[in-house]
């Protein structure tokens, strides 16, 4: 028999069917998205899933998930600032592949065209489920819309920077390296209160290459509220050791 409790701030709920993870609710920090009636954009959601299972034989199983998510945007002029922070814990007690992760993401824009835009960019990551305690890059390239009109909008990024991480088993060594990024954003309103949205990200490095991806599907329930389902991806090929996890969730999300 199975109780599932829900709880969720601002009346998210997510649900796991996968081997429970969560990338980045944006792979990569894109171009800067505002509302043209103010400068400024701000989302968040947060949700708690709770499931108690007892079998016949009288064993019992708990697991629990919780994922947190704000993203915040701004556009002054020619100048875009973002700031993009997720959370993620899954806790099950008959199993030893719980899985805690932290990113935070910071990213200053400036646009040169109205298609071509240059970002500088940093991110801190900690993932409990890779070969690394943490990772924490800095990277800096160029960003061109390719598309966008009143249906849909496309944009691309590439950058090189740098990466510092440390392993996670002994004797825990720190390496530094050289990486390169890729990112695509696309989004495409199929009414005008449901859109379609899929992000996709890669970064390169000698010693690990990882590759994310965000597809969703968001309907707008009213001005300040919207349901979403999304299915995320994150796969690291390193030479440590190679990890994939991926979470499909249902959610709502505040917007201000």
């Amino acid at each position: 028999m199975y109780k599932i409790i829900t709880l969720g701030l601002l009346t998210a709920i997510t649900g796991s069917t996968f081997a429970a993870d969560l990338g980045p609710s944006r792979t990569s920090l894109g171009s800067i998205k505002v509302d043209e009636n103010k400068p400024f954009r701000l989302e968040g959601d947060v949700g708690y899933l709770l499931n108690n299972t007892k079998s016949t034989d009288g064993s019992k199983s708990d697991k629990s998930n919780l994922t947190g998510r704000i993203l915040f945007q701004r556009q002054s002029g020619i100048w875009g600032q973002e700031v993009l922070a997720t959370a993620l814990s899954t806790n099950d007690n008959n199993s030893s592949n719980n899985i805690e992760r932290y990113l935070l993401s910071g990213k200053v824009s400036h646009s040169s065209s109205s298609t071509i835009y240059q970002f500088g960019k940093l991110t801190a990551e900690k993932d409990l489920s890779s070969a690394f305690d943490y990772q924490l890059s800095a990277t800096g390239g160029v960003g061109i819309n390719i598309l966008k009109d009143e249906k849909q909008s496309l944009s691309a990024e590439a950058g090189l920077g740098y990466r510092f991480s440390k392993e996670k088993v002994e004797p825990k060594d720190t390496t530094n390296e050289l990486i390169g990024t890729l990112a695509a954003f696309y989004e495409y309103k199929i009414t005008p209160t449901v859109r379609f949205n899929q992000d996709l990200g890669y970064e390169y490095g000698q010693d690990s290459k990882t590759f994310r991806s965000r597809t969703a599907l968001i309907t707008d329930l009213t001005t300040h509220f919207s349901a979403s389902a999304s299915y995320n991806i994150k796969d690291i090929q390193a030479d440590l050791g190679n990890s994939r996890d991926s979470l499909l969730s249902l959610g709502v999300t505040y917007k201000y």
